[in-house]
């Protein structure tokens, strides 16, 4: 009896779902997804980090238009993340509306249930060759 028992919470707890943190990567396609001119100072909070909101006036149309740094690529061609304990970093490399390289570093923090973007980097690189091939932070003690 005891080793059908043993049985069966086994399968049990094979079965349940295990609900998993997204990506980085993820979490900025949800970013890029969900957030427009018209909702960025009300989802803010969403996707970006307390420490960084707190420098910023959201009520200046100029710095909600910075939030939306996303518009600067249109079209990725890769990306890198690298994840330790609560803190992460993700590098997007692509190319802007005139096809030039660009990258976007990204750190980003642990703040339950999700990932928040906790500083920006955005990078216009001379050429492709200069895509970074692992994941940076954008402050400089991190690179």
């Amino acid at each position: 009896m005891r080793a059908l028992l043993l049985i069966c919470t086994l399968l049990l707890c094979a079965c349940a779902t295990h609900q998993q943190t997204p990506s980085l990567y993820d979490t900025f396609s949800d970013y890029e997804s969900n957030t427009n001119i018209n909702n960025i100072e009300h989802s803010s909070l969403n996707y970006f980090s307390n420490k960084l909101l707190s420098k910023l006036n959201l009520s200046n149309p100029e710095v909600t238009e910075q939030l939306l740094f996303k518009k600067y690529m249109e079209k990725k061609s890769s990306n890198i993340e690298a994840i330790t304990n609560n803190s992460g970093c993700l590098t997007i490399n692509g190319y802007d509306l005139e096809n030039m390289p660009i990258s976007f570093n990204l750190k980003y923090i642990k703040s339950e249930p999700r990932w928040l973007i906790d500083e920006i980097n955005v990078s216009f690189v001379n050429n492709k060759e200069d895509f970074s091939e692992t994941a940076k932070c954008p402050n400089i003690n991190n690179n």
